[in-house]
């Protein structure tokens, strides 16, 4: 990225600061519960799991693609898990790996299928969103997987244990947060990412293969899902065929909201951990303070509308951009 996106970024996140702030100061003065610890570790329970899977999706939306299927792949993932648990007695540990290397294998399909049959991923995930969301309906015959406490295994405390009164959710999505931060701004691969986004016929005189990065930004976001799946299973202890149902509009919430630009080449890992814990506030607090249910999913989307809305003038050459530099100036001029 350049200096100047960079700077601009900067400056977006700087306001979802300010934002995160003014939710908190709003829900804790109409909320008496709001403030309770137990209700702010879900809150970073809640954005942990939508951080884990938001960053490589972050990954996705700077090389300029969508994946719709990711609360699909999820729930799959999940439900698998539980069932080579219970119904087919393998040890946990093992269990975890065969949902790591099915939301692989899914993410891999879906890169392979928008890179070399050119399916476009818009299309081809809406499609993978009812076809995985049904194989899990379909296998558990609607039906949650019930995991009993006599399974014991170190993988459900590594899964869904604390760390004193952190959860250790949380410690995974810092694990993830750090690295997926340190691979796009230090890593060539993540310098590809933003050159495959931000420009194709540049990457291309660059040496670098657009089509490869797509690929494998696809499949880390697969296994992305299947770790999700797995930690949710090793947590909840039970596999449910509607587990991550509508959670995919969480998840590229918290994206969008992070200033990933939806045409490709913009996006931080920080934006995506601010859009998630903006994205989880919301979500607990307008619970808290009394709005239904269904009215909480009206407002998340509100937010993706306002997001996508005003993020072309928020980009370094939008309208919106221009003036406040130009404010900025003017401002500073001597009277």
């Amino acid at each position: 990225m350049s200096g100047t996106t960079l700077a601009n970024l900067l400056n977006r996140q700087s306001a979802m600061f300010v934002v995160i702030v003014a939710l908190f100061i709003a829900f804790a003065t109409n909320s008496p519960h709001f403030l309770d610890s137990q209700t702010q570790f879900e809150i970073l329970r809640i954005a942990a799991f939508t951080l884990i899977i938001g960053l490589p999706l972050t990954y996705l939306v700077i090389a300029g693609e969508v994946d719709l299927s990711i609360g699909s792949n999820y729930g799959l993932c999940s439900v698998v898990t539980a069932m080579a648990i219970v119904e087919w007695g393998w040890n946990p540990w093992l269990a975890a790996l065969l949902a790591l290397a099915l939301g692989t294998v899914i993410g891999l399909f879906n890169g392979l299928m928008t890179v070399k049959l050119r399916v476009p991923s818009f299309i081809l995930t809406i499609g993978m969103l009812s076809l995985l969301r049904g194989l899990a309906l379909v296998i558990t015959m609607g039906l949650s997987i019930d995991i009993p406490a006599e399974y014991a295994s170190s993988f459900f405390d590594v899964a869904g244990g604390k760390i004193g009164p952190v959860p250790v959710q949380v410690l995974w999505a810092l694990a993830a947060f750090t690295i997926s931060g340190f691979v796009l701004r230090y890593t060539l691969f993540g310098a590809r990412l933003y050159a495959t986004g931000g420009n194709v016929k540049a990457a291309l005189q660059m040496g670098v293969n657009p089509g490869r990065i797509k690929i494998w930004t696809f499949t880390i976001l697969g296994t992305a899902c299947g770790l999700a799946g797995a930690l949710t299973t090793g947590w909840l202890r039970i596999g449910a065929p509607n587990t991550g149902a509508g959670g995919e509009l969480a998840i590229i919430a918290a994206v969008i909201i992070g200033g990933a630009a939806i045409t490709g080449g913009i996006g931080t890992a920080t934006g995506t951990l601010l859009g998630a814990l903006i994205v989880s506030m919301l979500q607990t607090g307008l619970v808290l303070v009394g709005v239904q249910g269904n009215w909480v999913q009206v407002y998340v989307g509100l937010l993706i509308v306002l997001a996508a809305a005003l993020e072309p003038y928020l980009r370094p050459d939008g309208r919106l951009s221009q003036w406040l530099a130009g404010f900025g100036r003017r401002s500073s001029e001597p009277g």
